[in-house]
């Protein structure tokens, strides 16, 4: 990659996740800048950076999704290169951490997806206390597609839907074995209705 790929990568990788009519794979991933624009960039050695780096898309992605990346120069403290690591650490062993999670949820399913009263229901809650994770919960909503009925339900006009937004922009970044994620959310303990 080079630095200007990387700073069109950059630039739309922010736009994506940050604008809500910016789909970063129906655009291939381009946005309107030229070479020209580039150039004259005071920060576009942090470009330079990034091009070397070995995995620059995943590093944008993990910290644009765990991180509040105001400037290209953020992505390069150690809080952003830490979240790089764990993020890696994750995708390596989604369907194990995917299994884990499932046992934090009640034993009761459908308890975890009600919403009463228009309140975030129990799944949600345990996103925002960090006990599940974000591929988790957008894991299960690819199997069970709850979000139509939370966007309905939950009144919440703030936290849900910058939790959905985030959900949906993250959503096509995230590789895991569909099939396996569903026989193993069947076979687990919460699947007693």
């Amino acid at each position: 990659m080079s630095p200007f790929e990387a700073y069109q990568t950059y630039l739309a990788l922010k736009q994506h996740f940050t604008k809500p009519s910016y789909d970063f794979f129906k655009y291939n991933g381009k946005v309107k800048v030229q070479q020209s624009s580039f150039e004259v960039r005071k920060d576009k050695y942090q470009f330079y950076k990034l091009s070397k780096h070995k995995d620059p898309l995943n590093y944008l992605v993990s910290n644009f999704v765990y991180n509040d990346i105001k400037w290209i120069g953020d992505l390069f403290s150690d809080p952003s290169k830490d979240t790089y690591t764990q993020w890696q650490k994750y995708q390596q062993s989604i369907t194990y951490n995917f299994t884990n999670e499932l046992n934090k949820l009640l034993t009761k399913f459908n308890e975890n997806f009600i919403v009463t009263n228009g309140q975030h229901p129990h799944l949600l809650k345990l996103y925002r206390t960090h006990e599940i994770s974000l591929e988790t919960l957008i894991i299960l909503d690819d199997i069970l597609g709850f979000n139509k009925y939370w966007n309905k339900e939950i009144k919440d006009t703030i936290l849900w839907p910058s939790i959905y937004q985030k959900m949906v922009k993250y959503k096509p970044f995230i590789s895991y074995d569909k099939i396996k994620c569903r026989k193993i959310l069947k076979s687990s303990k919460i699947w007693d209705i």
